[in-house]
This record gives structure tokens, sequence and C-alpha cells, in this order.
């Protein structure tokens, strides 16, 4: 691996007292598992957060199958899709469907920034509904899915001119209670076409 690359932190567990297991996209490499060791006298502004963007330097243990977090300099810290119950739930739910399938999702160089701009989006508090539905649609067809030929006709008739508009256009800050339920209901439409007709691992 290079020296030094720009990183999103996905997803984030501890290992013990001692480590935290990180779970990074990066341009080069796509999704993989590493891990940084814990200071004992660590703040917390400096420690990783998922949603994190920052430029790591890795080591690779002595055995070669394990990288190490040697260097963690952040750029940009999403704190505030933290703030919004509906911006984490759906946040955490895209996040998590990239590591769970890192393995079918190639195109790292796009799928980097597609997961950047809508980590902004979340943490800008634009509409999460809609934000994921965005973030879905484009991953799935950028990684060649076939989501228009297959999705879109089995969209409801009374949701396809909503459904065309969220997608076209730029995620708003608000929306009225009766568009957010029908934003939902689109959303959780193709995330169930997503179980049924892929054989991406979709979160719960």
């Amino acid at each position: 691996m290079p020296e030094q690359e720009e990183s999103l932190v996905l997803k984030t567990v501890p290992a013990g007292e001692s480590f935290l297991k990180l779970y990074l996209l990066t341009i080069q490499h796509g999704v993989f598992l590493c891990l940084k060791r814990i200071p004992k006298k660590a703040l917390h502004s400096s420690m990783p957060d998922i949603f994190d963007q920052a430029l790591i330097r890795l080591e690779t243990s002595q055995q070669g199958t394990m990288h190490f977090v040697k260097e963690y300099q952040i750029i940009q810290r999403r704190e505030q899709i933290g703030h919004n119950y509906r911006s984490l739930s759906s946040a955490s739910f895209f996040s998590q469907l990239l590591v769970s399938n890192a393995a079918h999702l190639p195109e790292s160089k796009t799928l980097f920034y597609l997961a950047a701009r809508s980590f902004d989006a979340f943490a800008a508090g634009k509409v999460p509904e809609i934000v994921l539905l965005k973030s879905l649609y484009l991953v799935l067809t950028n990684e060649g899915f076939p989501v228009r030929e297959s999705w879109w006709p089995t969209v409801p008739p009374n949701l396809t001119s909503l459904a065309k508009r969220q997608l076209q256009a730029s995620a708003p800050m608000q929306i009225e209670a009766g568009e957010k339920k029908h934003s939902q209901g689109i959303c959780d439409h193709l995330i169930d076409w997503m179980r049924l007709h892929t054989d991406l691992i979709v979160p719960d």
C-alpha cells in the first residue's frame, strides 16, 4: 500500500483494550479492515470516528496479513450526522452496506467520491430518506445492477413521478410530512428489490 492515502471511515469496532478495528474505504484499495492502536492518553477528538475523512499512513504486520494505522490525520469530521436520528440511521445503513459488500463493489474511485458526497449530504442535514435513495441508486447503477430495467418498472405508479424528481434533483433540506412518508416508501421499495434481485448483503 502507498505510504499515505485518503480514506473514509465506514465502521469502527473496539478490539480489546488497546486497538480499534477500522473498516476504511480508499480510492486505491476499496473497502478493507485495519487496526489502530489506542494510545493510553488519547483525546477523543483525535480518535477515528465513523464517517471521518482522513489521511492515513499504514504499516503491515510481519506476517503480511493485517494492516495497522500508523498515522491518522483528520481532514473532515462529520459528527453532525449523529445529531439527527434519521440521518444517523440512514448513513449507518449505507455505510454497513459498503462494508458488507466490499467484494462486490470493485469500482473504488467512483465509490469513494460517491460515499463522500453522500456523507456530506447527511451531515448537511438534507432529507435522509432522499439522500439514501439517491446513494443506493447510484451505487447500483455504477456497479452494473439492472436497476433501471428491473426495479424502475416495479415502482408503484402513484410514486413514479416523485421518485423520478427525487433521483434527478439535489436532495432538499426539508419536505412535507406526506412527501416524507412517500419518500421512505420509495427507498424501502428499492431496498426490498435489492434483497430479492441482487446478490448484495443488505443490512437489516
